[in-house]
């Protein structure tokens, strides 16, 4: 690449990174609940117009709910998009506001094995999927206890600047997202009474995971997760905030024991039924829109072409 490529590259960058953080700061200058109501009403327009999302969302749940008729199909996939949008329009205002946010947690679920775990000085290791609004386990954990988590940046440098200053806004330690900061986050681990937050449902990179099925379809499935597990022998939690009408309510579910299996396989699948059990719970609040099964095996190819 030329210098002055580069120099362009760096420009557009920035440019992108500006319009990012501006997008983000408007919408948070909304009230609460002026941001909910935005939030659906773009997610109901959004709904109702053919797209990428869409496609990508009605074939997911397509083959994640087979079970499903076709008109509770359509109806899951309307509801998915507008979640989606909410999503999205929220995400400005709880990244702005980190303090508000966290006052909007209205319930809190299953936490006493938790607490225990910590208290016994038992390490833990928080798998929390693509549902509800996960940027809430962050804070609640941030502002109770302490959380260990790694921070993969974006490339654009003023974005990144926000989300690793919301993560850090509690007791809150970000990592790099390489083999460095991997070594450190096992080492603190091992010290026993820390906690990390994975997110387990995310696509691999290639050669750093393996396919498990997830609702019944071959998913490539990071191994970083039940590894982790494995070394540190830490306990697990799966857990997210779900949205309701007027906060989130925050839950943490036992996970399939198997997920210590030590056959890798084996864990991985156990990893994939307790992501799937707690998505049961709010199917319309998951992350539909997402290319979990892009990449293609024997058998099953890429479902979205």
């Amino acid at each position: 690449m030329s210098d002055a490529d580069r120099t362009s590259a760096q420009r557009s960058t920035k440019w992108k990174g500006a319009l990012a953080t501006a997008a983000l700061r408007l919408v948070a200058l909304l009230p609460w609940r002026l941001n909910r109501w935005l939030g659906g009403l773009l997610g109901h327009l959004a709904a109702a117009l053919p797209g990428r999302h869409r496609h990508i969302t009605r074939v997911n749940i397509g083959l994640c709910f087979p079970e499903l008729d076709a008109r509770a199909q359509r109806q899951l996939v309307r509801t998915s998009l507008v979640e989606d949008v909410r999503a999205a329009v929220e995400i400005g205002y709880v990244w702005h506001h980190p303090d508000a946010t966290l006052d909007r947690v209205l319930s809190v679920e299953g936490d006493a094995p938790l607490r225990e775990a910590l208290a016994s000085g038992q390490s833990v290791v928080l798998l929390v999927p693509h549902l509800g609004c996960w940027e809430v386990v962050n804070y609640w954990i941030g502002k109770h206890f302490s959380v260990h988590a790694m921070f993969a940046p974006s490339g654009l440098p003023q974005l990144d600047a926000l989300v690793q200053r919301s993560r850090e806004h509690f007791n809150s330690t970000m990592y790099p997202a390489n083999a460095r900061g991997v070594a450190r986050l096992v080492r603190t681990l091992r010290q026993g009474s820390a906690m990390t937050g994975i997110l387990p449902d995310q696509v691999a990179d290639e050669g750093s995971g393996r396919f498990a099925p997830f609702f019944g379809v071959p998913a490539y499935t990071g191994t970083l997760s039940v590894k982790l597990i494995a070394q540190t022998r830490a306990r697990v939690f799966v857990c997210t905030a779900l949205r309701q009408p007027r906060g989130y309510r925050l839950v943490f579910r036992a996970p399939d024991p198997a997920v210590h299996d030590e056959d890798l396989d084996n864990a991985l699948a156990a990893l994939n039924r307790s992501v799937e059990a707690i998505v049961r719970e709010a199917p319309a609040q998951y992350l539909w829109s997402y290319k979990r099964f892009r990449r293609a095996t024997d058998g099953h190819q890429d479902p979205y072409k």
